[in-house]
Order: C-alpha cells, then structure tokens, then sequence
C-alpha cells in the first residue's frame, strides 16, 4: 500500500517503550542492540525501565524515539506498506530521513546524538518550557509574545499553536493570553524552550555533525518542518534540518502540502499524538497510526 508516513516527535515518550517489541521482533532486537553499541551508556535500560523522569530528559527521549520509530517503520514497511513521502514533526523529521533512505539508522543516531547532547546544554543554561495555546489566532499570540523571550515555535493548527520561552516569560505571556480569550493553555512534557532563540547554541554542533554525514538521495519527499515545503535535494534538505532547531515547526502547512501527494496517512511513534492534529488541518485524510508490537500484530486487520 502506498501512503505517506509521519512520525511523531518529542513528548511522544513512554516509560517501557520497545520492551514487547525487543521480545518479540528480530528486527527490534537487532536495531536495540547495535544502539547500545553504540552509544555510551545502555539506552535500552532507560526505553524499558518506568522511569518516566529519566526517559523524558531530551539526551535520552531523543534517542529513544530516534530508535522506536525506525523499528516501527521496519515492521511496517515489512507488511507490504511503502512510503510516497514522508514527515516528522520536530525530531520527527530525523526518523522521516531514515524511513525515505537519506541516510543509514547508524547515522541518524549519531546525528539525533549529537542534537539531543547540544539541546540538552542549551536547556541547562537557559531553562525554559513551552506551552499549547488553544482557541486564539496566531497573530494575536505573536503580539503577546512582543518584547519577551517567549515565541511562537509549533503551527499545529489554525486553534492550537505552541509557545517556547523562559520558565518566568512563558507565565507571563500565558496570563496575557488567558485574559484575551484562550480557551485553554496546556503545559507541554518536555525539558526544554525548543524551537526558541534559546536552542540557537545547538546549532553549531548539529551543523556540524549533519555536514560531515552523508546524505543519499531520498526514495520519496520529505516535507521539512522548517517551511513546510517538499524536499528532494541533499543540501536543502540538509539546510532545513539545521535551521529546524530554533525555527517554529509549520506543521499545518506540512499537512496541506502531503495531502497533495497521498490521502492516505500512516503515524508511527511510541504514541498516537498525530492524528488529531492532521485531521484538525484536513478532515479528508485518512490516517492509521502504529504505536505498539500490538498494532503492528493486528497490522492486517487495519
């Protein structure tokens, strides 16, 4: 079945991801193990352990997501199913680049590596949170956020749209939007202003490590976070990624513009987080989301 494969992006952890996966798929194991090889610490032990304060730290959530939606996508991609174009949102997009072959899981892991590493420095030095804004229009939330630290830094949609800033500034805006009719404000779960000027340090070292690597070119589009245009060539691609760190993610345009290659959708990440943004963009598409050893099992009766 052709359709086109989002994967989802920080926040989409869970305390004992890839447990039943490991014990149950070949493909899993393998993938699991060569990460532990590779890494300097036993990233297996924090994917299968309930400790959720230490998988959701961004040095291993990364990773573990990195790892989880690969082997998804492995599983799926081996029930016949095969992507016309692909997406991510945020970290999403580096699991994206595996699925359309730009580059291998090895090194997609080493880059997710090094970009988890330097966002987890930023967000030490700086500390920050970020929050959903529900029910207000993206030019009022823009003129709130005047004069702060806090900015806009994810387009889910035309009713739910992210801010990132400093801990005391993403209150402070938050009270401002409350009082101008925000339905509601949802803190979000992660460690760190992403997606803000406080993630800018970040960018040296992703770009230098995404430069060294190598980049083949892509078996189908990816439709980048970035501007949310679709991308066939290396260096654009490559561009895109870099200035993703502290850029916002457009992801309600990212779904207009896959809905013009496929409105058949397929979300995979450890959890099922997607699916009611891309049909709060486009009520048309249809969407099936694989999150679990169970729904890759049940995979034929989708």
């Amino acid at each position: 079945m052709d359709c086109f494969f989002i994967f989802s992006g920080q926040g989409s952890h869970r305390p004992g991801m890839g447990v039943n996966l490991y014990k149950n798929s070949s493909i899993a194991k393998s993938k699991i193990d060569l990460a532990d090889s590779m890494l300097d610490y036993k990233i297996s032990e924090i994917m299968f352990s309930n400790d959720e304060q230490t998988l959701r730290k961004t040095i291993n959530a990364q990773l573990s997501i990195y790892i989880y939606s690969c082997i998804l996508f492995d599983l799926v991609k081996d029930k016949n199913y095969s992507p016309v174009g692909v997406a991510g949102h945020s970290l999403g997009e580096f699991s994206a680049l595996y699925a359309n072959e730009t580059y291998s899981f090895e090194d997609g892991l080493e880059i997710v590596k090094v970009r988890a590493k330097a966002m987890h420095e930023c967000e030490t030095k700086n500390k920050g949170k970020m929050s959903a804004v529900i029910g207000l229009e993206k030019d009022t939330i823009a003129d709130a956020c005047n004069d702060t630290d806090t900015q806009i830094a994810n387009i889910n949609s035309d009713q739910q749209i992210v801010i990132s800033g400093s801990e005391q500034s993403i209150d402070e805006v938050s009270d401002k939007l409350k009082l101008l009719g925000a339905k509601r404000i949802i803190p979000l779960n992660v460690s760190g202003a992403f997606h803000s000027k406080l993630m800018s340090d970040a960018k040296e070292e992703l770009k230098k490590i995404i430069t060294e690597k190598t980049f083949h070119e892509p078996k189908c589009p990816i439709i980048s976070n970035y501007d949310g245009e679709k991308r066939n060539n290396i260096d654009d691609i490559k561009h895109a990624l870099i200035e993703q760190i502290d850029n916002p993610v457009l992801w309600s345009q990212s779904v207009k513009e896959l809905g013009k290659i496929s409105n058949t959708i397929v979300e995979i990440g450890p959890k099922k987080v997607l699916s009611g943004l891309v049909k709060k963009n486009n009520e048309s598409l249809h969407i099936s989301s694989f999150s679990s050893y169970n729904d890759i099992r049940d995979i034929n009766n989708v």
